[in-house]
């Protein structure tokens, strides 16, 4: 494109019919411009684009009575291996990769700690859940640890996604923490349609709520009052 556009340039050059040859010494230089320029637009459209991405939440549930225990969540945790907030892919075997154009809007422990608290509120178990610098006294504490956290792409045409949480709850009083009256790991890996972002959060998010209806029926099996 570039060598058609100085052929044209050089044309205009040896025009008998041009009356100011001195000026049109600047257009083969001009044209090249020009058409760097449209190579360079055509190549902003790129397919890759940065993009980023947040767990969902379920609606608030309509607030009850019924319990008058006070559940705080402490800070979500999350294994070093799926810190950051790029998204980590399997590639092969015992190989990850950080993609540099998809992520979550904040670091991944902070990403989960919303929608989690909402899950655990959605269950109907607790008269509140609370954040970890509440003015409330909680009568339970619980930790969330995030073990595994990536597209598992290494499986030609079975795409992934994985995610791992360690779930403690644990009673509490004014001498600190007392006896431990969960502890669960749950894991799930949902398939996608395809390997890409987009693809991977939506698993992620139904990893997520099938974890926290798992967490939740267990829950439902103890004396939490």
């Amino acid at each position: 494109m570039i060598n058609a556009l100085i052929s044209m340039s050089k044309v205009c050059t040896n025009n008998p019919l041009t009356k100011r040859p001195a000026q049109l010494g600047r257009w083969p230089f001009i044209l090249v411009g020009i058409g760097l320029l449209a190579l360079g637009g055509c190549g902003s459209e790129a397919a890759w684009k940065s993009r980023s991405f947040a767990f969902t939440s379920p609606p608030d549930p309509v607030v009850t009575a019924s319990h008058t225990n006070v559940l705080s969540l402490r800070e979500v945790t999350i294994s070093p291996l799926f810190q950051g907030r790029a998204f980590t892919y399997q590639s092969a075997e015992g190989t990850y990769e950080h993609d540099p154009y998809a992520g979550f809007f904040v670091p991944p422990e902070r990403a989960l700690e919303q929608p989690v608290r909402a899950w655990l509120r959605d269950s109907g178990l607790f008269g509140s859940v609370i954040e970890p610098d509440s003015a409330l006294h909680p009568s339970l504490e619980a930790e969330v640890a995030i073990n595994e956290l990536y597209g598992d792409f290494h499986k030609s045409g079975h795409p992934a996604g994985v995610m791992e949480i360690h779930f403690i709850l644990y009673q509490m009083s004014e001498d600190g923490p007392g006896r431990v009256l969960l502890d669960k790991t749950c894991s799930r890996q949902t398939s996608m349609p395809k390997a890409a972002p987009a693809a991977l959060m939506a698993a992620w998010d139904a990893d997520l709520r099938e974890i926290m209806a798992e967490v939740n029926s267990a829950l439902k099996q103890l004396d939490l009052h």
